[in-house]
C-alpha cells in the first residue's frame, strides 16, 4: 500500500517559533518542505508506505487557482498508477476548503484523496499536527474512503470537501460542516468510521476535469447596510465573467446592488445569488430572482459557489446548464 504525499505548506508544515507561542509563527516560522515534514514524524511509516511528491512550501493565503490546476493535474496522473492507493495533501487551513473543493470537482479518481491541516505548529505545546497528519494517512489507507471524493481531516473528524468550512481562527475544531455535518470520525483506537458518504457528484462522477488555461474571473460582492454597486461595477469593468452576490438572508440585496446586478446581467455577466446565512446557504429560486436572470446558489458557502461558477464558465456552459450544475453539485 503506497500513499502519495503532496506538501503545499501551511501551519501543519511550520516549525513554529516557541513552545507556547501560537501566533508569531504566522509571520516568522519556517515552513518545511514535504520530505522534511514526513521525516519529522517517522511513525507515519507504520501506517503506509509513503511516496513524497513535493509541491510547495507556502502559507495558504499565497495559493492561487493556478496552483489548484497544477495540483489537480498532478494528482490525476499520480493516482492513475496501479500501485498508488490514495493521496494525502497537507495544506494551510485558511484556504484549505477552497483547494479541496476544486479537487473534489475536477480529479477523476475513486481513490482516497485526503486534505489535512493543523491549527498549531508541531513545536508548540498541544500541537494537533502529529495526530492530524497520522489520521490523514489512516483515512487515506482505509478501504471505506474509496469513492468518498476529496475529504478533509482535522481534529479526528472526516469532512466532505463540499461541506467543510473554517469557522474559527485558533480552536482545534476550526474546520466544520455546519449544514450537513461530518462524514465520519477517527476513533480512539484509530479505526476509521464513516456514517455517511457524499450524495452529490464528485471526482470520478463529475462532469468537470482539470483545465490548463486560466479560470475565468469571478468576484464576490456583499450586501450590508448602505452597500452600493461601486465594487460590483469595478469587478465588471475589470473583466469579471461572473459575480457571486452574497445577500441578506434569504437572498436579497440593497437597491443599488440590485441595479448593479441588473446592469451586469445585461452585459452578459453570470450572477449567482447567495446569502450570508451560514446554516442555510441555499437560495430558493423565487421569480424575483430568476425572472431577472439571477441563478440561485445551492447549499454551499459563497467562496465555493465562486469556484463552481468558475469551473462551469471554464467548461463553456450556458446559463441554463450552469443552473443545472448548481442544482446538482
Amino acid at each position: 500500500m503506497t500513499i502519495v504525499f503532496f506538501g503545499t505548506g501551511g501551519t501543519i508544515s511550520n516549525r513554529g517559533t516557541e513552545p507556547e507561542n501560537y501566533l508569531d509563527y504566522l509571520d516568522h516560522g519556517a515552513v518545511m518542505d514535504a520530505t522534511e515534514l514526513i521525516q519529522t514524524y517517522p511513525n507515519l511509516a507504520n501506517i503506509a508506505d509513503i511516496a513524497v511528491e513535493p509541491f510547495g512550501a507556502l502559507r495558504s493565503k499565497y495559493l492561487t487557482s493556478t496552483h489548484w490546476q497544477q495540483l489537480a493535474q498532478r494528482l490525476t496522473t499520480v493516482l492513475a498508477a496501479p500501485h498508488i492507493t490514495g493521496a494525502v495533501i497537507s495544506h494551510g487551513t485558511g484556504t484549505l476548503e477552497e483547494t479541496a473543493w476544486y479537487l473534489h470537482l475536477t480529479v477523476p479518481s475513486t481513490k482516497p484523496i485526503v486534505v489535512v491541516g493543523a491549527q498549531r505548529p508541531g513545536l508548540t505545546v498541544g500541537s494537533d499536527t502529529p495526530l492530524n497528519l497520522a489520521d490523514a494517512f489512516r483515512v487515506a489507507a482505509a478501504p471505506d474512503s474509496a469513492g468518498a471524493g476529496v475529504v478533509v481531516v482535522l481534529n479526528r473528524e472526516i469532512h466532505s470537501a463540499r461541506d467543510v468550512t473554517k469557522v474559527a481562527n485558533h480552536r482545534l475544531a476550526a474546520l466544520q460542516s455546519p449544514v450537513r455535518g461530518p462524514l465520519g470520525a477517527i476513533q480512539a483506537d484509530h479505526r476509521v468510521h464513516y456514517w455517511r458518504k457524499p450524495t452529490n457528484p464528485h471526482t470520478a462522477s463529475s462532469v468537470f476535469s482539470p483545465t490548463r488555461h486560466a479560470l475565468p474571473r469571478v468576484d464576490i460582492v456583499h450586501a450590508y447596510t448602505d452597500a452600493d454597486a461601486v465594487a460590483l461595477d469595478a469587478f465588471v469593468a475589470a473583466g469579471a465573467a461572473g459575480i457571486i452576490a452574497v445577500g441578506y438572508p434569504p437572498g436579497t440585496l440593497t437597491s443599488p446592488l440590485d441595479a448593479g446586478v441588473d446592469r451586469a446581467i445585461g452585459q452578459g455577466v453570470t450572477v449567482v445569488q447567495a446569502t450570508r446565512a451560514s446554516l442555510e446557504p441555499a437560495v430558493l429560486g423565487r421569480r424575483g430572482l430568476t425572472d431577472r436572470g439571477l441563478l440561485p446558489n445551492t447549499d454551499i458557502e459563497p467562496a465555493k459557489a465562486k469556484i463552481l461558477l468558475q469551473v462551469c464558465l471554464a467548461h463553456g456552459f450556458d446559463r441554463e446548464t450552469i443552473a443545472e450544475q448548481f442544482a446538482t453539485y
